[in-house]
């Protein structure tokens, strides 16, 4: 069976987070979610917080925080790499603490420098170069980010500048080839990364709400790869600066 084929939406999940959390939490119904450990330290720094629980993997367990903001409460954790393994953590996460609105932002490579440069990014829709949503939906090029319209009108309040485009989403970051990302530039991809086109397609399948935003990191223009920012001093302190953005979204949903 190809993997295209995988959706099935008439039989029952063997495994479910139910069945390991017994007695599921409604804590907050928003979380803030990063990839970055830069990010989590500083924010376990700089704001009060609680622990309400963790994700258990072999790797280690994943903490989850109850974090206390001026107005409101949110959880917060730091999620794997990856859309299946990101998906995993976030649907438990539903169970931990009851969140079902979901603000993730992180870093993404740039395809079009023009239109990202000095911009955060909206992305309206995510090419499926991925596995797991073909399980959470039917088969498709693209999946809509559904709330990218709200998210930019918070930023419109907020006076965040920002651009929307459709965004890449792979598995194989050793296998963005020029001629796949020439193929989704001329598609309208402005950005690529590892996580959201999975995430919508089981937000969706579960009734959850992603709010997914991106800043521009490394480059990859024409037949070569720039890293520019990307795992530098530079784009630990802009992702720490832009966690401030999330909290914006977060106090406006």
């Amino acid at each position: 069976m190809s993997i295209i084929n995988s959706f099935d939406n008439k039989s029952k999940a063997l495994i479910d987070p139910g069945q390991i959390f017994k007695n599921p939490k409604m804590i907050s119904d928003i979380c803030i979610v990063t990839f970055s450990q830069h990010v989590r330290d500083m924010v376990l720094e700089k704001y009060k917080y609680e622990s309400v629980g963790y994700s258990s993997t072999a790797n280690g367990n994943i903490d989850i925080y109850l974090l206390k903001l001026d107005d409101i409460s949110v959880l917060f954790y730091m999620s794997p790499i990856g859309a299946p393994s990101a998906a995993a953590v976030m649907h438990e996460v539903h169970y931990i603490g009851g969140a079902s609105k979901f603000i993730i932002y992180g870093s993404s490579g740039i395809l079009d420098s023009e239109s990202c440069k000095g911009n955060l990014i909206v992305p309206t829709a995510s090419y499926r170069d991925e596995g797991l949503s073909y399980h959470y939906m039917e088969a498709s090029d693209y999946v809509d980010i559904k709330n990218a319209d709200k998210l930019a009108k918070i930023f419109d309040k907020l006076k965040y500048p920002y651009v929307m485009g459709k965004n890449w989403t792979t598995d194989a970051i050793y296998m963005e080839t020029v001629d796949k990302a020439e193929a989704r530039r001329q598609d309208g991809c402005i950005t690529v990364e590892m996580e959201v086109s999975g995430l919508q397609a089981m937000c969706n399948y579960y009734g959850y709400e992603l709010y997914p935003f991106f800043f521009g990191a490394d480059l990859l223009e024409g037949d070569s790869w720039d890293m520019a920012s990307l795992g530098n001093e530079k784009e630990y302190n802009i992702q720490k600066k832009t966690f401030e953005v999330a909290v914006g979204i977060a106090e406006n949903l």
